[in-house]
């Protein structure tokens, strides 16, 4: 008897397993798209600190850069808060405590003043003018910047429609390797199908998990000046039919 339940139990994973599979002839396969597309559009993330004893004074280095930035977005065709070559947004000015040199740990805390910076730009003909003008000013750091595309929906369209030709192509060619069409597709998703391909092994992890990756180049290393590429890639899982 403890034999033929200690059988039972051992079996579950495997019915399990099956539950998960469809219950006709199937091919499953991933496909992917991929496109290399030039931005039209760049932001740019920056913070405006200064510390002085004097809070009042360190308010006031912050508020001339504030200006500063309007002024050069202003050179540049932008205008703050509306639809334009380049717009500028600015949060509320904060403290933050800082590092004192000060030894004694009786002394008063030091506070430098923050505000934090964000800039659209959607003509990138005013990209390197208004970059090299915001890193000849002082007072600034914590800087990031990003591109991206108006007409991102678009594209993701597209992308979808590459991945979902190249699954097609990949399903077609494993079935006539065995004298076999393709039929109807019976699932679709744009990450992996994870109940069937956890559960029953059949992710190709080389596909999803090997793929090179690129990496963000670090602060110090990256070139501001410059416009990057967009490289963007769409997945997709997908079952079909065996005819």
């Amino acid at each position: 008897m403890l034999k033929k339940l200690a059988l039972a139990v051992a079996l579950l994973p495997l019915a399990a397993h099956a539950s998960n599979l469809p219950g006709y002839p199937f091919i499953h396969v991933g496909g992917e798209g991929f496109l290399r597309v030039m931005p039209d559009m760049g932001e740019i993330d920056f913070d405006i600190s200064a510390f002085d004893a004097d809070t009042n004074a360190a308010v006031a280095v912050v508020q001339a850069r504030v200006a500063e930035v309007q002024a050069l977005l202003a050179e540049q065709g932008g205008d703050p808060g509306k639809d334009t070559e380049a717009e500028v947004s600015f949060r509320d000015m904060r403290k933050e405590m800082r590092k004192s040199a000060n030894p004694d740990p009786s002394a008063a805390p030091e506070y430098e003043i923050r505000s934090a910076v964000h800039v659209v730009v959607r003509d990138l003909s005013k990209w390197r003018a208004i970059m090299q003008g915001l890193l000849d000013k002082p007072n600034i750091d914590h800087m990031s910047t990003g591109f991206g595309k108006s007409d991102r929906l678009q594209t993701e369209r597209e992308l979808t429609a590459v991945a979902i030709k190249d699954a097609q192509r990949r399903a077609e060619a494993m079935a006539a390797g065995f004298g076999k069409k393709v039929g109807a597709v019976t699932a679709i998703s744009s990450g992996q199908l994870r109940n069937l391909t956890n559960a029953v092994g059949l992710l190709p992890v080389d596909f999803y998990n090997n793929r090179t990756r690129g990496t963000a180049a670090n602060s110090a290393e990256k070139d501001f000046l410059s416009i990057q590429t967009l490289q963007w890639t769409q997945t997709v899982d997908v079952i079909f039919r065996i005819k």
